[in-house]
């Protein structure tokens, strides 16, 4: 019969074992973040030393239970906290669910193993927690087959907002220990200096709210199915899943930009064209008649015809601002009928939380990247940065505006203005792309049209001709292995 070792009476004891196997270490290291930090703690090694194991898997256990945690199975994260939630598990006689972090292309490709019963209360375990990404990656994976994952025990939270983050995703997190109390046991026994412990904790200030890095993974996205992408882009992402599933069953890779100032031209040319497009793009500030009937038909005719409207309305103010906004009253009721709406990334990051602090469920945001005017100012520093904030707000951030391939994370949809099947510029400084261009060449993935089909003598037949050139230029792409 196995032992269950408890867990020692003294946690500073527990600390002090722990520095002497060299899982807490003093230096210069760069975390997964990319943050340079003064201490790193690595678990791992914890393995090769069972008793210390089991005693920090009891205290893991009872933290949980302490706080008064109820759940009907135990996960976790990949890989440290795995023996830790196998001890907890075979100790307690609690069920154990494992997530995969890569998931098989073949075999039941289960993203969890075990005996998955919806609605179970899993508790998530993990060793140690930052901005607490890779919890949320584990939450995700397991909501996705319907297990509640709403709280996590953690051996050593580092206090740099990785409670905050998951507290936003309805994510109750539980520490046994903490950097600072680490850094205070250590000092009190004479294994660090006063100067150590002062390092640490400025480093704690002053890096106290790490944002969570992104949970895609980088593919190959150029040659991979829409479809493909859907299914391999988390459950987080559920409008990039959605928009990339409808762009395979209805094959199209067609967006409508009306830039029309009636509702009945708007509505007329929404109807007639809908059948060829998967987005519509509206400026819907230039009606000059617009009410709550022209968007409730508006949202009936995308109904009617499946396809995503996104309002052009590029906010670019701070996040308090564009709540209000987006908010107003008298500003066109956006949420009621736009799934998206366009921002600039030159605020920074507000403008993105801001809109995702007051957008309802379902919603989300495409980021201005590049322009296909002459003479814009989005600079590469420009894009690179703004690409960087797409891929680090995965759950609300659907795509890019850009004229080229800007990243390969699956959920981000590259959608680029500006195609023409003739045109090359027009007066006003506007520079055109053909479809084979735009998607073969700069691996885009739906092109905008607007003028060349609403301008045209049969907007049907012009749609149709530009769904069908760039639907056949995206399978040229993902049917070639060169890029």
């Amino acid at each position: 019969q196995l032992h269950v070792c408890k867990v020692m009476a003294n946690q500073m004891d527990l600390v002090c074992r722990l520095y002497e196997v060299e899982a807490i270490k003093f230096g210069r290291f760069t975390l997964k973040s990319g943050i340079e930090s003064p201490v790193y703690v690595d678990l791992r090694v914890i393995v090769s030393y069972p008793k210390l194991l089991a005693e920090v898997s009891e205290l893991l256990w009872l933290t949980a239970v302490s706080n008064g945690c109820k759940f009907q199975a135990v996960c976790g994260v990949p890989y440290t906290a795995l023996p830790m939630a196998t001890c907890m598990s075979v100790y307690h006689g609690v069920p154990m669910l494992m997530r995969r972090k890569e998931v098989k292309t073949y075999g039941t490709k289960r993203s969890i193993e075990g005996r998955v019963r919806e609605g179970d209360e899993c508790l998530v375990i993990e060793d140690v927690v930052t901005s607490g990404g890779s919890v949320l990656e584990t939450v995700r994976a397991l909501r996705e087959v319907g297990v509640a994952a709403n709280r996590a025990v953690v051996l050593l939270n580092r206090e740099q907002g990785g409670r905050e983050n998951l507290e936003r995703e309805g994510v109750v997190l539980f520490s046994a220990l903490t950097l600072s109390s680490v850094m205070e046991c250590l000092l009190e026994k004479g294994l660090v200096s006063s100067d150590d412990r002062q390092r640490v904790m400025d480093f704690i200030s002053s890096h106290s709210s790490v944002p969570v890095p992104p949970t895609a993974v980088a593919m190959d996205t150029t040659h991979m199915s829409f479809q493909h992408r859907s299914e391999v882009t988390g459950s987080g992402c559920q409008l990039s899943k959605s928009l990339l599933s409808l762009m395979d069953s209805k094959k199209t890779n067609l967006a409508l930009s009306a830039d029309v100032t009636s509702s009945s031209q708007l509505l007329e040319l929404a109807d007639s064209v809908g059948p060829h497009i998967c987005l519509l793009k509206t400026h819907i500030d230039i009606l000059s008649d617009f009410s709550l009937d022209t968007a409730l038909q508006l949202k009936g005719l995308a109904e009617k015809h499946s396809f995503v409207i996104m309002d052009d309305r590029k906010y670019a103010d701070i996040g308090n601002t564009v709540q209000l906004q987006y908010k107003r009253p008298d500003a066109h009721m956006i949420e009621g009928w736009a799934e998206l709406v366009t921002c600039h990334a030159l605020p920074g990051e507000g403008v993105v939380r801001g809109l995702m602090g007051v957008a309802p469920s379902g919603s989300g945001c495409v980021l201005v990247c590049e322009m296909s005017s002459k003479g814009a100012l989005t600079s590469e520093e420009y894009t690179k940065s703004a690409v960087e904030m797409a891929e680090q707000n995965d759950c609300f951030v659907v795509g890019l505006v850009c004229r080229h391939h800007l990243s390969d994370f699956p959920h981000i949809i590259h959608m680029t203005p500006g195609v023409s099947l003739t045109k090359r510029g027009d007066s006003v400084g506007q520079q055109y792309l053909t479809p084979e261009e735009a998607v073969l060449e700069n691996g885009s993935d739906l092109i905008i049209v607007g003028r060349g089909i609403y301008e045209a003598k049969d907007p049907v037949a012009s749609a149709e001709q530009y769904r069908g050139r760039a639907y056949d230029a995206y399978l040229s792409r993902i049917t070639s292995m060169d890029k």
